[in-house]
């Protein structure tokens, strides 16, 4: 099986290219780097130089049986970008599979479309959503919570400030119910998807655990062996504040996306995925306590 990957350089996209390259399943990667120096030394890899832009103009001399599209912009400060990446650069990955015969795209999207605020991030990806669902590809579209592994990422700078402080400051009162998964967990629910490809299934990514955020700070302070605090900050005002901000063209540094995201519950039920996909998930504070023992650099 030949598979390609867009996004291919992200935290998601390198742990599913070196899941790949260790598979007997699949023969050969093609992964879509911006740059030369973005290629890895990995076996099965045969890179592809170019950008979401450019894709419909490349031509790939092979057979693609499946492409991944992971390449997202996942920041929310600016909309031009959300609809440029998230938005035309599936529209773009589309137009790469059709002038590549590519049969089938597994499309990863968001957990955060079921907010009731939605902001720019996620109103992109329900709008990417349609775009692969109306593209007359066979699809498979996953929805991932937060993801997570050690040091790295947005959990990983919660684990820095908690190692340094015994409060954390949080908007909201830490009541809003969040399930992250582990980047080894969603990786080994991609390559299941990629070997079992079921047409038309849209899919939840969630972790074991569903916990309200101050208790998902509360085990990150078990882990470290520190007792950490939150301190609630009323997440209204700030949000509005912000929007206010938004409109003017100022990016403040903390999006009112992100504000409505630590307001509200971003849970999934696993049954149907689990079902399709069996798999074992584990333990939240099992998946920190392993990743903080094997000391992950921060990044």
């Amino acid at each position: 099986m030949n598979v390609m990957v867009t996004g291919a350089s992200g935290f998601i996209g390198t742990h599913l290219v070196e899941a790949m390259s260790k598979d007997p399943a699949v023969d050969n990667i093609f992964a879509l780097y911006r740059s030369k120096e973005q290629i890895p030394f990995i076996p099965k890899v045969n890179p592809v130089i170019g950008d979401l832009d450019s894709l419909p103009s490349i031509k790939v001399d092979a057979r693609i049986d499946i492409i991944v599209h992971l390449a997202g912009y996942y920041k929310t400060e600016s909309k031009k970008l959300c609809e440029k990446i998230n938005v035309q650069g599936t529209k773009n990955t589309v137009s790469f599979c059709r002038n590549n015969d590519i049969p089938r795209i597994i499309f990863f999207s968001t957990i955060n479309i079921n907010l009731k605020t939605k902001g720019r991030y996620a109103a992109s990806k329900a709008e990417a959503e349609e775009i692969v669902k109306n593209s007359g590809i066979e699809y498979m579209i996953v929805r991932p919570s937060l993801v997570y592994r050690g040091r790295v990422g947005s959990l990983g700078k919660i684990i820095g400030y908690a190692e340094k402080f015994p409060i954390l400051p949080i908007f909201g009162l830490g009541k809003a119910i969040e399930q992250p998964i582990h980047i080894d967990e969603l990786i080994e629910l991609t390559l299941m998807m990629i070997k079992d490809f079921k047409p038309g299934v849209d899919i939840y990514a969630a972790g074991r655990d569903a916990m309200p955020f101050s208790a998902l700070v509360k085990t990150i302070g078990n882990c470290i062996g520190k007792k950490v605090r939150i301190m609630p900050i009323p997440a209204k005002p700030v949000y509005w504040l912000i929007k206010l901000t938004e409109k003017t063209g100022l990016h403040p540094g903390l999006s009112s996306e992100q504000i409505a995201h630590m307001s509200q519950d971003l849970t999934a039920d696993m049954t149907e995925t689990l079902q399709l996909y069996p798999m074992k998930l584990k333990p939240f504070e099992e998946n920190i306590k392993a990743d903080l023992n094997e000391d992950i650099p921060r990044s």
